[in-house]
């Protein structure tokens, strides 16, 4: 297997900001093949002075801390409907046992008071068997997934156009707004995953955009840059028939100066790309085969 585009993520600090690092996404113009793209970055400072206390991922960690102090943010939580839809069901199946066994009961305070509890016990009950159908397809080609996305882009308003405008000027081109986003923060390290819709990326960009930025404290950036990092990427290209994704996931990291990636056995592969192809239909996905692309390059 081929990677579709190579160099498809630039990381590279910035000439004016020292303790600056930006993440720039590549060849745009030539996604129009693929319903959706998915970037995953991970960034773990090796230097134990450094710990994700001292790292941002603007602008993504502001909206989340936004999110989370209950201020308005560009982005806002999602919210799953399966709770709501399997307290629902549980209620319609008690219905259901009302009308067939106690038909002359159903519209009692006893049958009422039943349904409503079905409902909210259906509701609380959903999360427990989420998470037993994750926990026991962990290692399975099929499995049930956790949602990647916590937070996802509000409606565009006529404001947004000038707040693009804005960033271009700012960062000195276009700026990408994922559609999906989840931001993870852990004691050494920063996660962001972000979930970009290609008919979005092909509206008023370029051949490259600027994607987020990461910002060192100045006070340990020697530290930061002595001892080195790992900044792991995923890109997944995903092309999407009725509800059914057929995704094609790429992953590479930076390791001090070396670029490669982990293999099967997790072992290190210097110059390597992972691949994995998946299929994916809601929170299912079907595990289809692994493989590595020997001296590729997928980050810049």
């Amino acid at each position: 297997m081929e990677l579709p585009f190579k160099n498809i993520i630039t990381f590279q600090k910035n000439p004016e900001l020292q303790n600056t690092y930006d993440v720039e996404l590549n060849n745009i113009h030539e996604l129009g093949m693929f319903h959706s793209l998915e970037c995953h970055l991970v960034i773990y400072p090796y230097s134990r002075k450094v710990s994700s206390r001292d790292m941002s991922l603007y602008p993504f960690s502001e909206y989340v801390k936004d999110i989370l102090s209950h201020q308005r943010s560009a982005y806002a939580k999602i919210v799953s409907p399966m709770s709501n839809i399997f307290g629902l069901l549980m209620g319609i199946v008690i219905t259901i046992i009302f009308f067939f066994l106690k038909r002359a009961d159903l519209y009692s305070i006893e049958s009422i008071v039943s349904i409503f509890g079905a409902y909210v016990i259906g509701k609380e009950l959903w999360d427990d068997i989420e998470n037993f159908m994750i926990n026991i397809s962990r290692k399975w080609r099929l499995r049930y997934i956790e949602n990647y996305y916590s937070y996802k882009l509000e409606k565009q308003t006529t404001l947004t156009h000038y707040s693009y405008l804005a960033k271009k000027e700012r960062y000195g081109k276009s700026s990408l707004m994922p559609e999906k986003i989840d931001f993870i923060e852990q004691s050494n390290s920063q996660t962001i995953r972000m979930l970009f819709n290609i008919k979005d990326l092909k509206t008023g960009h370029g051949s490259s955009a600027h994607v987020l930025s990461i910002h060192v404290d100045p006070n340990l950036l020697k530290d930061f840059e002595k001892r080195g990092y790992m900044l792991g990427v995923k890109i997944s290209f995903n092309r999407k028939f009725l509800w059914i994704f057929r995704c094609y996931e790429f992953f590479q990291s930076i390791s001090g100066n070396s670029h490669g990636c982990l293999d099967d056995d997790c072992k290190w592969v210097p110059g390597g790309i992972f691949y994995r192809n998946t299929v994916l239909l809601g929170r299912i996905k079907l595990f289809l085969n692994t493989g590595l692309i020997e001296n590729g390059r997928m980050i810049t």
